[in-house]
């Protein structure tokens, strides 16, 4: 596992989620002390940036919980919403950079 504050840690919650190692609600929670909370941008290459923003709208607002999603429609995302998008920033990442 990695520090907070190290960008290698986003790298790994991706792995670790679609491992199903974590689930959701973690993913979420660990992703924000890490992406909104320690990271800093000049960290990150360009590339690096817009995919984890992008990730980070959508884990933001991630629920699980089935009433939320039906009183309040297109204000939360579900399991399959936040699970897609964190396959998308995978695929963009690894285009700039295999690994």
């Amino acid at each position: 596992m990695f520090e907070k504050n190290d960008k290698r840690r986003l790298y790994w919650l991706i792995d670790q989620y679609l491992s199903e190692q974590i689930n959701g609600w973690t993913f979420c929670n660990e992703y924000y002390y890490s992406y909104g909370l320690e990271i800093e941008n000049g960290d990150l290459t360009d590339i690096e940036q817009s995919a984890f923003f992008e990730l980070d709208k959508i884990s933001s607002r991630y629920t699980d919980v089935q009433e939320d999603l039906v009183k309040y429609p297109g204000t939360y995302y579900d399991e399959e919403q936040l699970r897609q998008k964190i396959i998308e920033t995978k695929e963009k990442l690894h285009e700039q950079s295999p690994q």
